[in-house]
């Protein structure tokens, strides 16, 4: 949004909009300090109230990746068996996960970065399904993993200097480990090297990668005890859905029609949120949880498109009004927020 007048005729309103981006980060920020007063509170006027995910995790009552097992066994340890330290460093991590996007902005040189990171602050999709819940506490520290691994991979992406390259799988392939939702980029990236003979990129891409995937999801076959039942929990899950077989045919299907007729063409960004909806897909059919599909909001973000614009005139504020991708992103979180309440009501 650009301003129309000059600063000096501007009305007090039109003054205070000049501000806008600032003001939604104050938002932002501040009704995650009052959710986490919120959750304390009603906890401590209710102690038997559930901490919802935040009690699961806490419990050890999980089933996810080693890495994160590992991450989650780390927190659990310096929260000194006390369930309410470790919601403050799912509180932390969650602040920590949405104060490194503003870095991202700034490593893909997107215009009017504050006013999108406010947008991105105030998100009700993101702030549904990684803060919000008044029946018991909003936290996904384990989303807050991924996060803190994905736009640390997006942070570097960008950046010029071999090593940021090099950090750029690290953190692509510890994002893969953590949650699996990266995962199929390993094979789009060698399908993509393969196919544009860039021998170097795939040398780097190869010693980066594989030593990740093999220490944190190969060899726990060999030390954790029915280490397949950390993933066939959501197959039996998703039984009474869709029966496995479909499931898998699904996202071959998916992936394949990517392989042909868009991989050449595609960008390395591109494809690592192409293998995230494929992942999001094959679990929403298992666990129907559409905040599964929340990390593809990024994607929209990070490609800046403007759809139309218009002025704005009602006498007391003149503005040019530009309706872009960070608007669209907005707007359909409201949506997608609906969608979630309706399947929480229905199918859950």
């Amino acid at each position: 949004m650009n301003n129309e007048p000059s600063k000096e005729n501007q009305s007090f309103l039109e003054k205070i909009l000049n501000y806008k981006g600032i003001i939604l980060i104050f938002i932002g920020i501040l009704i995650r300090i009052f959710m986490l007063l919120y959750y304390y509170y009603t906890h401590a006027i209710d102690p038997l109230k559930s901490w919802g995910d935040v009690d699961i995790n806490f419990s050890g009552s999980y089933h996810y990746p080693p890495l994160t097992m590992y991450l989650l066994d780390f927190f659990r340890v310096v929260s000194f068996g006390i369930v309410e330290i470790f919601a403050f460093w799912s509180f932390l991590l969650e602040i920590l996960s949405v104060f490194l996007f503003y870095f991202v902005l700034k490593s893909f040189n997107i215009s009017n970065k504050k006013y999108v990171y406010g947008l991105f602050l105030i998100n009700p999709f993101f702030f549904l399904n990684n803060v919000f819940s008044l029946e018991n506490c909003g936290y996904h520290i384990t989303d807050s993993f991924f996060f803190i691994f994905l736009f640390l991979t997006l942070i570097f992406y960008p950046k010029k200097e071999d090593w940021s390259k090099y950090l750029f799988y690290v953190f692509l392939a510890l994002s893969a480990v953590a949650k699996i939702y990266t995962l199929p980029i390993m094979g789009f990236f060698f399908l993509k090297f393969l196919i544009e003979k860039d021998w170097n990129e795939m040398k780097k891409f190869l010693i980066i990668t594989i030593p990740i995937v093999v220490v944190f999801l190969a060899i726990p076959f060999f030390y954790i005890e029915n280490y397949l039942n950390l993933y066939l929990l959501w197959n039996e899950a998703g039984e009474d859905i869709l029966p496995l077989y479909i499931r898998l045919i699904i996202v071959a299907i998916m992936g394949l029609l990517y392989i042909f007729f868009r991989l050449k063409k595609a960008g390395i960004i591109e494809m690592t949120f192409f293998s995230i909806l494929i992942i999001a897909v094959l679990l929403f059919f298992s666990k129907p949880f559409i905040r599964y599909f929340q990390p593809l909001l990024i994607y929209g973000i990070l490609t800046p498109y403007v759809f139309f614009s218009f002025t704005l005139n009602l006498g007391f504020i003149k503005r040019k009004i530009t309706f872009d991708n960070n608007l669209l992103v907005f707007y359909s979180s409201f949506i997608l927020v609906g969608i979630a309440y309706l399947i929480i009501i229905f199918l859950l």
